[in-house]
């Protein structure tokens, strides 16, 4: 009949209305039988029926499928010689691990004797008081109280006359529906069932169905196994079974598990089988639970294997693709952008985090897993670092700050990761963390008191170990011990072939890389980055062997002072920009002029400034320490990120975008001698209006003193080296208000346009990228704000630049737009960018390929 759904390796032909009435279970069991695997058999009672079943006669619609059973176990129900037993699983639509479920049905005083003649009566026995309590708890309600007193009888290794007490009291408490005959006995545990948890808990939208299948046992001699393997490693996704069986045993409580590939081989190679077959099937990993019973091969369920990993998945696909049995658009579906963060960047190892103590919360910066002694400031983790180089000891080391500033970039820089407490996503160390590939997370809740932090009651000195765990899809842990970590390997996990696939669906608009030194840009190549988005020159002078000249220059006092200390840097910057440029051979290269105010540069920590003050005692013998005190407080400001940076400072020291500019075309012009073809992209910072911009690009003379544009500059260059001309543009970061609603004319001087979406946020909301987080959460509480808007746009923010991108387009036609910031590695904002019309996005090396990815999943989600 219709309700009843039978199921063994010979079912055919099933209808897709049937499985949405079997629930999850009853579905697993079903697809196995479908594609004529050797299922434990069985049968569905449906949704429609098992909310009807107190009022039905099933015992006169089951007898037949009863039989059919016994004939493909060669067992009867009942039997007082080889009696078949059989289970009870409830099923519906809610995904849960363990379904409620009733084993060895059939079970009496009389087929007890029979069945422990097979697997010992200490077992038969055990598995009748199973039965029993099953009964009581899950169908009755049983507490532990109640269940315990009902058990007072039974020793710690109960007799046989023991646990048969027991069972008789069982009876007593369940009255007259229980009887001893197996098909009354099955009869009374449906309708219970059915009357227990229709309308419970797990019954989903009255899809609770119930599946009835036999009971197979893998402890019926030496030709007998039990045991569970998945598809494929779960971790590496080699494609090999990975599993563990008993022998003679009937579950993993029974003895100790060996690994299946030490199984006969004619089980392992049918293992194996079967595993293909049911991965090209699922175009998944799954889990397969098997038994073997004297010989005869059964297949009990299967199901989706959630612990995964992301290597493994992809692997999966990877093969499933390779032999045609899914298409390209299937493959870059399946993955989430935020999954290949799991390929990118190391991940703790989950069999070496067993009995760590663990606090989990904070904000993710970057993501990754980082082991390492902690360390409270810059100076002391650099010198430990040289410390540990020096002795050949351990080098991972980890930041530990209340917050970070230009001159923690260095310790950023050798360390694992950081840690702060004030901040978030886009604050300055998660923002220079995930240029540089290293782990990042706020934490909040963290007290930093001297060289010790506080964290859920714990402290933890200087010196000691952390492991920090910043995952994309969940919240970030902190383990108060050193773990294993497994390293990504970008050649054997999967990800390049995978990202050669992505590619051939990312059409016109493409991604660049946000990079500041060679081996960024390295990175970003080997993931087919479209050129450099974006290089923070002041990222370049953070660099031991530059930080004391470039504070030098920034504390000068006359322009000849200022000049000297910047023909001492030039030389660096122009080896900067060759590197880049010779790595991104072809591609463009987008170099923002120095943005940063540059009070940030100066020494902020005591150990610091007296570091910088011997430096410039060797080069203006005569100069105090007071001096160089009272300069730093000069150039402080109240608010620097709306103060003296970007293109305002080029308006007061305009020789420090001359070198810089100078360092850019001579760099070009060295390469293009050899060969090279270089495609500079000159990046103006923090522009209000056109007036800037055209200053800037060609210069100006007023009342005796000239200033000079970036024209003059380029051809001062290319008479030095003899050449004609170089190709370059000029272009602005679009990242105020008033920019955008200037782009109209601000694209009469300005080639391209890049939208600077973390300073476009700032100033469109109001909001410091640093310090909202310490009110965001009670903006979640009440439903204030939907995203944090400095991981998904805003739509004011995409308001003014959708209104950029029109009146730019307007003025020129041509302009190329970009969107630089990690806003453009999320997906959440990638379909935002193509409609607007920008032609790509830019964010840091390691978040490329979740760029890319999201990409083709639009292209692929429109065609």
């Amino acid at each position: 009949m219709s309700n009843i759904i039978y199921f063994n390796k010979d079912l055919k032909d099933v209808n897709e209305k049937v499985l949405t009435k079997a629930g999850i279970r009853g579905k697993r069991a079903i697809e196995l039988a479908a594609m004529g695997l050797p299922i434990v058999p069985g049968f569905i009672i449906d949704s429609d029926l098992t909310m009807k079943l107190t009022q039905v006669n099933i015992k006169e619609k089951i007898s037949s499928y009863i039989e059919q059973l016994e004939k493909e176990t060669k067992k009867k129900f009942g039997d007082t010689k080889k009696p078949m037993m059989l289970k009870l699983v409830l099923s519906s639509e809610l995904n849960v691990p363990f379904f409620p479920s009733i084993h060895n049905i059939g079970m009496s005083h009389e087929t007890v004797e029979a069945f422990g003649e097979y697997t010992g009566k200490d077992f038969a026995y055990g598995e009748f008081l199973f039965l029993m309590r099953n009964i009581a708890r899950k169908l009755y309600d049983f507490n532990d109280e109640k269940v315990n007193s009902i058990e007072a009888g039974l020793s710690k290794k109960p007799t046989i006359d023991q646990i048969k007490k027991t069972i008789e009291l069982y009876k007593k408490e369940f009255g007259p529906d229980y009887s001893d005959d197996p098909f009354d006995q099955l009869v009374f545990i449906m309708k219970k069932a059915a009357e227990r948890y229709c309308n419970s808990d797990i019954d989903v939208d009255n899809s609770l169905s119930i599946m009835i299948q036999v009971m197979v046992y893998g402890n019926l001699g030496e030709n007998s196994y039990a045991g569970n393997y998945f598809t494929r490693n779960i971790v590496t996704g080699e494609n090999e079974i990975q599993g563990d069986f008993l022998k003679n045993e009937f579950d993993f409580g029974g003895g100790k598990a060996t690994e299946i590939k030490k199984i006969d081989k004619k089980y392992y190679d049918k293992f194996s089988q079967i595993a293909r077959k049911v991965e090209e099937n699922f175009k998944e990993i799954r889990n397969i639970k098997f038994t073997i019973e004297e010989g005869d091969f059964w297949l009990v369920e299967q199901r989706e294997v959630d612990e995964k990993s992301t290597q493994a998945q992809i692997k999966t696909l990877l093969d499933l693709n390779k032999n045609k049995v899914i298409t390209d658009e299937f493959l870059i579906k399946t993955i989430k952008p935020g999954q290949l963060n799991e390929l990118l960047h190391p991940v703790i190892d989950p069999r070496t985090i067993k009995n760590t103590k663990t606090i989990k919360g904070g904000i993710a910066g970057s993501t990754g897993a980082a082991i390492g002694r902690v360390f409270f400031s810059t100076p002391k983790l650099l010198e430990e670092y040289k410390k540990a180089i020096m002795k050949g000891g351990d080098t991972n080391v980890i930041l530990i700050l209340t917050s970070s500033y230009a001159e923690d970039v260095k310790a950023i820089e050798v360390s694992q990761g950081v840690v702060t407490c004030e901040g978030g996503f886009s604050s300055h160390a998660p923002v220079v963390a995930r240029s540089l590939g290293k782990v990042a997370m706020v934490q909040p809740e963290m007290k930093i008191k001297g060289n010790t932090f506080t964290l859920g009651g714990k402290t933890v000195k200087e010196g000691d170990y952390i492991s920090i765990n910043v995952p994309y899809y969940e919240d970030p842990t902190i383990y108060l011990d050193k773990v294993g970590l497994i390293e990504p390997d970008f050649k054997n996990n999967g990800l390049l072939d995978f990202l050669a696939i992505v590619e051939k669906h990312i059409g016109n608009f493409n991604v660049r890389a946000n990079a500041d030194q060679e081996r960024d840009a390295l990175v970003a190549k080997e993931f087919k980055a479209d050129g450099i988005g974006l290089c923070r020159t002041e990222h370049m002078f953070f660099n031991e062997k530059r930080i004391m000249k470039f504070r030098e220059m920034i504390i000068a006092e006359t322009v000849e002072e200022r000049q000297k200390a910047l023909d001492l840097l030039k030389p660096m910057q122009r080896s900067d920009f060759y590197e880049l440029f010779k790595s991104m051979s072809g591609k463009p290269v987008t170099i923002r002029l120095l943005d940063a105010p540059l009070h940030e540069f100066l020494p902020r920590s005591e150990s610091s400034m007296n570091e910088f003050v011997k430096y410039m005692q060797t080069r203006k013998k005569n100069i105090k320490s007071s001096d160089i005190d009272a300069r730093c407080e000069e150039l402080a400001e109240m608010n620097p990120m709306l103060g003296h940076r970007g293109c305002r400072v080029a308006v007061t020291y305009p020789e420090i975008y001359e070198m810089q500019c100078r360092a850019i075309f001579e760099a070009a012009c060295m390469l293009k001698k050899e060969g090279i073809d270089v495609v500079p992209e000159i990046m103006i910072p923090i522009v209000m209006s056109e007036q800037e911009i055209k200053f800037i690009r060609n210069g100006k003379k007023i009342e005796g003193k000239v200033v000079k544009g970036l024209r003059d500059i380029k051809e001062e260059v290319l008479e030095e080296y003899g050449m004609d001309d170089i190709e370059y543009s000029i272009g602005t970061m679009i990242e105020l208000p008033a920019a955008s609603l200037s782009a109209g004319s601000i694209a009469e001087y300005a080639e391209f346009f890049s939208f600077g979406t973390n300073d476009l946020t700032q100033t469109t909301y109001g909001l410091s990228r640093d310090d909202s987080n310490s009110f965001f959460p009670d903006y979640s509480l009440y439903d204030l704000m939907k995203n944090n808007p400095f991981k998904v746009l805003g739509e004011p923010v995409k308001e003014l630049i959708g209104i950029a991108a029109i009146r730019g387009r307007l003025t020129r036609p041509d302009i190329k737009m970009g969107l630089c910031g990690e806003h453009g590695a999320n997906p959440d904002n990638i379909a935002f960018c193509i409609e607007t019309g920008l032609n790509y996005v830019s964010c840091s090396p390691y978040s490329i390929p979740l760029a890319k990815l999201g990409i083709a999943q639009y292209n692929i989600n429109k065609a």
